[in-house]
């Protein structure tokens, strides 16, 4: 569809496109991939432009005017790509909703980091993102593994759920809060201590030890969750993620939709996830 989208917008085929998956921060620096996350394609134009699918009604966006929110982590990369800004067409499309509160930007970053190598070759200066933890995800994460990420450093842990029979529950309440608050220091390099260790269920009760209790409807999600059966959990952005054995989903899921519907403005939606690798391009 994005290139669809990008060839009825400027009238050809996109000469690159690439996709960057979101890195979900399971505890502070220990990230996964999600399957989801966001596609750039592009291609050379005589003066940068971008383009949202997803904010359609917004139109084409110069560079040089003032940058809707919806493009300013591709905007930061292509200014950081050449000075001046590399003459490109970016159009993006982010495959989940902003309101879950997962989208970082970081993963958009990437997508047009990819996309940009690929039209003009490698960036002439530091990339603005190079740091983020969800950014190095979205670039290095392999299936079946968690990234364990510090300044300078970065492992790949393993984290097989299709072999332990888990799976990531995202539970997405459909609230506009999604402030993630920090884990406690350390909780990630002791995470993945367990994970090598003791295997995947492991990190469920990790989960839960860095949840921030103070929020009623996520604080009561989880409480449900756990009580039908997931290993643990806590709120990042604006859902709550949970470890849960496959067998013990279709519970989990009855349970949740029917003691949180009647406060919410719809049922909640639920996501399953399995670690994703990060994605080759699609041309």
């Amino acid at each position: 569809m994005t290139a669809y989208v990008y060839e009825r917008v400027h009238g050809s085929p996109p000469a690159a496109m690439h996709r960057a998956p979101i890195g979900l921060p399971l505890l502070d620096g220990l990230t996964i991939a999600l399957p989801w996350g966001t596609i750039v394609a592009a291609g050379p134009s005589a003066a940068p432009s971008l383009y949202s699918v997803n904010h359609h009604t917004d139109g084409v966006a110069s560079l040089y005017g003032p940058v809707p929110h919806w493009a300013r982590e591709s905007a930061a990369v292509l200014n950081s790509h050449a000075d001046p800004a590399p003459g490109t067409r970016l159009v993006i499309n982010r495959e989940i909703p902003a309101e879950t509160g997962l989208l970082t930007g970081a993963e958009t970053a990437a997508a047009t980091f990819l996309a940009l190598r690929a039209l003009h070759g490698p960036p002439a200066g530091p990339h603005p993102f190079a740091d983020h933890p969800a950014y190095r995800t979205a670039l290095h994460a392999r299936a079946a593994h968690a990234l364990l990420t510090t300044p300078g450093t970065l492992e790949h842990v393993p984290f097989d759920l299709a072999a332990a029979d888990l799976r990531v529950l995202i539970v997405d309440l459909g609230a506009r809060h999604s402030s993630t608050l920090p884990t406690p220091p350390g909780a990630a390099a002791r995470a993945a201590a367990a994970l090598r260790a003791s295997g995947p269920s492991a990190l469920g009760p990790l989960l839960t030890g860095a949840h921030t209790p103070g929020d009623p409807l996520p604080d009561r999600a989880l409480r449900t969750a756990l009580d039908a059966g997931a290993l643990g959990g806590r709120k990042i952005g604006a859902c709550v993620v949970a470890l849960a054995p496959t067998t013990a989903l279709p519970e989990i899921r009855r349970a949740l939709t029917t003691r949180l519907t009647p406060d919410l403005p719809r049922p909640p939606r639920l996501l399953t996830a399995l670690p994703a690798p990060a994605e080759e391009p699609h041309l």
